[in-house]
């Protein structure tokens, strides 16, 4: 079975699953969307914080609801991509829904630093519960913008900046059609499993 496997991915580089220069493209979006959300909260909170509207516009961005249902889409969007590696309209299709998740999320991202930067009581702590805090906080924002990267890094490894397919997607492609369709049939039936509605 590794002798099958080692053929089988053998024509695959390390170069096909490492961003390098792509990497400054999440970072940089990342910024233009988190940035601008946090300086919003600020903004909301020190000088209109009894507008309702402004209030129920934050508490909505925070709620995860939208960037679950439209990251389960893209990533079904990615196993169909997988399955169907030859053509450019399906990673077409996936890539513009995990970017679109991804920006979601570093909107998120920059509305939840900002709830917790004006409304958690940290003047009332001792100084053993803020470092505490502090290395808490920090270590959930660490996961949550891992896990949201993670999205960004799916669109990366199916499509290139310009338009193009990858060259992960490319080699993909001269794989035989029983292995890409395996793999995108298991990624499609685990996010239809877990994000089917119960009824």
């Amino acid at each position: 079975m590794k002798t099958i496997l080692a053929q089988q991915f053998r024509h695959f580089a390390r170069s096909d699953f490492i961003p390098n220069e792509s990497l400054k493209e999440a970072f940089f979006i990342f910024f233009i969307w988190a940035f601008p959300a946090f300086l919003f909260v600020i903004w909301a909170n020190a000088f209109y914080s009894e507008v309702e509207f402004y209030q129920a516009a934050i508490s909505e961005g925070l709620g995860p609801n939208l960037w679950n249902v439209i990251g389960s889409f893209g990533l079904f969007a990615f196993g169909v991509a997988l399955m169907f590696s030859k053509f450019s309209i399906p990673a077409l299709i996936a890539k513009q829904i995990l970017s679109n998740t991804y920006a979601i999320g570093c909107l998120t991202f920059g509305l939840l630093v900002g709830q917790w930067s004006v409304l958690l009581p940290i003047e009332g702590m001792v100084w053993w519960q803020r470092g505490l805090f502090n290395i808490t906080s920090g270590f959930l924002l660490i996961v949550v913008f891992l896990y949201n990267l993670a999205i960004w890094y799916l669109s990366f490894l199916i499509q290139k900046e310009s338009g193009k397919k990858s060259d992960f997607l490319i080699k993909l492609g001269h794989m035989h059609w029983v292995w890409r369709f395996a793999m995108g049939l298991c990624i499609v039936l685990l996010i239809t499993l877990l994000f089917i509605p119960e009824t």
